[in-house]
Parts: C-alpha cells; sequence; structure tokens
C-alpha cells in the first residue's frame, strides 16, 4: 500500500488491531472494486473507499474494546 497523505489516518486508526497493512489493502480493494461496478464518475471513489474502511475499522475497534476483546481481526 503506498503510504500517501490520505492512506495514513487509516493506518493510525488500525495501529491498535491485529490488522495487518496487507489486510487494511485488501479492505481497501475491495472497497473501490464495490464502489467502481457501475460508477459514472471515479474522481473520489478512492477517499470515500478510505474513509469507508477507516468507519469499519475504527467501529470493529471500539466493539472490541468493549467486549475486552483487543486482537480481533474480525472487519
Amino acid at each position: 500500500m503506498p503510504r500517501d497523505k490520505l492512506l495514513m489516518p487509516l493506518l493510525e486508526i488500525a495501529r491498535g488491531t491485529a490488522l495487518s497493512e496487507d489486510d487494511l489493502t485488501r479492505m481497501v480493494g475491495d472497497e473501490i472494486s464495490r464502489l467502481s461496478a457501475g460508477a459514472r464518475v471515479h474522481d473520489y471513489i478512492q477517499v470515500i473507499a478510505i474513509k469507508r474502511v477507516s468507519d469499519k475499522v475504527r467501529q470493529s475497534a471500539s466493539h472490541n474494546r468493549a467486549s475486552g476483546n483487543h486482537h480481533a481481526r474480525e472487519v
């Protein structure tokens, strides 16, 4: 995953989880594929995909902290 400015917040969010950079790359790629399917405008797909993955990782990390499971890998 290239370390561009868009990905840095996602990497920071994921730092406290068991997700690897490869996991994040896969998740962002999957989200980009979902958003691209049938899209007519592609200008901001990467930004939206990173935002959605960030939200999922943040929500999962929050849920895992609340349940006491700090290293769950499901997102």
